[in-house]
């Protein structure tokens, strides 16, 4: 795909990151994942800013200022990291951890939609970072392809300070691909900034590495505030206006859960008949809450009798684990 090669990412006549609306006004990108290359330098990169889908994540819960900065850089660097992997599938980025904040969990999926939750236990205070909340654990990245035996699943330690130091030790550690990735999220959205140098198939030469340092010392001077408030144009101008930069296909996205009373209905199967009539009896209903959406499902005693009868239709969940 030959892209669009913009001398000093000067776009347009006029740059600015605005898009034309059918009333001739504009309206801020947002939910959008661009992708863009160097030419003169085999690096690659990606931007993603989330608005719309970010909301939807934080009107389900009210979260910890601290829980949800942590949940909004998942979410950017989720979508960043399934942009990597061509796949029909999904990718999910989960912390678990023995400290106050026990699971951060973010879905990405093929069909470019994001689900994300997290779960804390006590009072989190508004300045906590990452090390302040976790404690012991590990950040894990699973890729499921649909129709394949196994998912793949890479592991660290939550040693780092961040979740992008993180990140970018498991690529360093398993892709063995340097990469660098800024991440940032408010209440309002949620950002981040990848870079990767690109394999080739001669020897690295002096020349891509000082490309590589120049490009990357570049990218570092980034700050929160741009990474929120900036669209990708004047980010990658202000960022890379000395570099010849190529603009990609871009990618919206969008929050959505595929969660169901059907999929609900086989998780409760799996308890067995009687199992699940004694919660009936014990409880006077089973009730299931999705994590990623909120959405309560309620099974009474008729409900589940006929959950277990020859009439019942069984609906094959796509993971065995309902969230």
């Amino acid at each position: 795909m030959p892209g669009k090669v913009l001398p000093g990412i000067f776009f347009g006549n006029d740059m600015n990151d605005s898009t034309k609306t059918e009333d001739n006004t504009t309206a801020f990108q947002s939910d959008n994942l661009q992708r863009f290359i160097f030419d003169n330098a085999p690096v690659r990169g990606e931007f993603v800013h989330l608005q719309a889908s970010w909301q939807q994540v934080l009107s389900q819960r009210d979260y910890p200022v601290a829980v949800q900065k942590l949940l909004g850089e998942m979410m950017a660097a989720a979508a960043l990291l399934a942009a990597t992997v061509k796949i029909e599938g999904r990718l999910v980025l989960q912390i678990k951890s023995a400290g106050p904040v026990s699971l951060l969990m973010v879905e990405c999926t093929s069909k470019d939609t994001l689900r994300a939750f997290a779960q804390w236990d006590g009072e989190i205070d508004d300045n906590a970072v990452l090390s302040d909340v976790t404690g012991e654990g590990t950040l894990a990245i699973t890729i499921e392809v649909n129709g394949a035996k196994q998912p793949y699943q890479g592991v660290v330690g939550l040693q780092d300070e961040s979740i992008a130091a993180m990140l970018e030790t498991y690529f360093r550690q398993s892709e063995q691909l340097d990469t660098r990735i800024w991440l940032s999220s408010d209440e309002k959205s949620a950002a981040g900034l990848f870079l990767q140098q690109m394999p080739s198939e001669q020897a690295e030469s002096d020349d891509d590495e000082e490309n590589w340092s120049r490009i990357s010392q570049l990218a570092a001077t980034v700050t929160s505030t741009e990474l929120l408030d900036l669209g990708v144009n004047t980010l990658l101008h202000r960022l890379f206006h000395e570099e010849e930069c190529r603009l990609l296909a871009d990618t919206d996205l969008s929050f959505a859960c595929n969660c169901s009373r059907e999929r609900v209905a086989t998780t409760i199967g799996l308890l067995g008949k009687q199992d699940a009539l004694d919660l009936v009896e014990d409880r006077g209903s089973i009730e299931v809450a999705c994590e990623f959406c909120n959405e309560h499902y309620h099974f009474d005693k008729i409900d589940v009798t006929h959950l277990f009868s020859d009439d019942a239709v069984s609906t094959e969940p796509e993971s065995s684990t309902l969230h």
